[in-house]
């Protein structure tokens, strides 16, 4: 089970959140629904992180030229 700190300095289990949504399309907020039926705000740097910590995201290796 991992934890993610999110930019407001709470956390969040990706193991809980079952929907990542927007609740207005023309917004820029994003809403994480947990699965004992909550939802908390997230900024897109927060989805994007839970993505890749949950393994849904490759993360990038970064080529360092010596």
């Amino acid at each position: 089970m991992a934890f993610v700190e999110l930019e407001d300095g709470s956390w969040i289990n990706p193991d809980l959140i079952e929907s990542i949504f927007k609740a207005n399309q023309s917004d820029t907020s994003w809403q994480a629904g947990m699965n004992h039926g909550e939802s908390t705000y997230i900024t897109d740097s927060d989805r994007i992180h839970i993505l890749k910590t949950a393994g849904l995201v490759k993360i990038k290796k970064e080529k360092y030229d010596e």
